[in-house]
């Protein structure tokens, strides 16, 4: 996928317990890694490096900005006293990784002086036409977005979009959709309805080709396409987008998904819209509830739901 990568650092165990909320339990791996490549290889290591990334990654997840922000630092001192420079991909890498920090908290100068400083060397490095600074126009792109800069971001996502087009010779490439659903959610946001439709599909076409119709982000098409149509009041098509998203976020995923919880959300936003407070408080409280044994109690979707159960 295209965007904010925080680098591989995490087993398959580790990273579910991650997206699962368990952070604890992933933190502590994390931290018994770094106490024995510190034993074994000293404080200047890349493996050293690599440890202060994955529990910075944790400490993101959790929403705890600044020490991930000081675990990145500490693990970007270390790659610049390896590599020398600014140039090597595990420098730019960990430079986006501490812009992802500020955009998360809302400091949109300080991401995109990062992002457009590795977009420099990007380009210095490998030249216009590489798939890393189509990356880049995509960060600052979803940066623009988080300030309401639309087109300013549709300008840096149309950017990504024409080097992914010629550098996978079309539209066949995961890549691809990732573009073009970006591009329609400024679309959405700009109120140009039938323009997002008309991407968001272009979006599904090439999931659908890729991954057949049962995949987490074919489901998230079609719940992106519901979101437009519940943008543009025709509820009943948002209901069947909704719906399909969940069918298959069940068969893929299971019962008590957090994706399936996000679909249930998005029903009872529209039945919410229709008045149908009995249908809106039936979904919502699944969503609640799936949350609420995923997430924890203090996580803010399970908060967010609490005042619809609680009615």
């Amino acid at each position: 996928m295209l965007g904010d990568v925080h680098g591989m650092c995490m087993s398959a165990g580790t990273f579910f317990q991650t997206v699962g909320g368990q952070y604890s339990q992933a933190l502590g791996m994390h931290e018994i890694a770094l106490v024995c490549v510190l034993a074994l290889e000293g404080h200047d290591s890349l493996d050293v490096a690599k440890s202060y990334t994955c529990i910075g990654v944790v400490y993101d997840s959790q929403g705890k900005y600044e020490e991930a922000l000081e675990l990145y630092t500490k693990s970007l001192d270390i790659k610049t006293r390896i590599y020398g420079d600014d140039n090597h991909p595990d420098v730019a890498k960990t430079r986006e990784n501490m812009a992802i920090i500020y955009k998360d908290q809302g400091h949109y100068d300080q991401a995109l002086e990062i992002y457009k400083s590795v977009l420099e060397t990007k380009i210095r490095v490998c030249g216009h036409e590489h798939l890393d600074v189509a990356k880049s126009y995509n960060n600052i792109g979803n940066v623009y977005d988080r300030q309401g800069k639309y087109e300013e971001a549709l300008e840096m996502h149309m950017k990504s979009l024409d080097i992914m087009t010629r550098i996978y010779g079309g539209d066949n490439h995961l890549d691809v959709a990732t573009s073009y659903n970006n591009i329609a959610i400024i679309y959405r946001k700009q109120g140009k309805y039938e323009e997002a439709l008309e991407v968001y599909t272009k979006s599904l076409d090439i999931k659908t080709r890729i991954y057949g119709g049962d995949h987490p982000d074919v489901a998230e098409s079609y719940n992106n396409i519901g979101r437009v149509y519940d943008s543009q009041g025709q509820y009943e098509r948002a209901l069947e987008y909704y719906q399909k998203g969940l069918e298959i976020d069940i068969k893929v995923s299971g019962q008590d998904h957090p994706d399936v919880a996000g679909s249930y959300q998005n029903l009872a936003v529209v039945y919410r819209s229709q008045g149908n407070h009995v249908q809106t408080k039936e979904m919502a409280t699944k969503a609640y509830h799936i949350f609420l044994k995923k997430l924890g109690p203090d996580h803010p979707q399970t908060q967010g739901l609490k005042p619809f159960v609680d009615e």
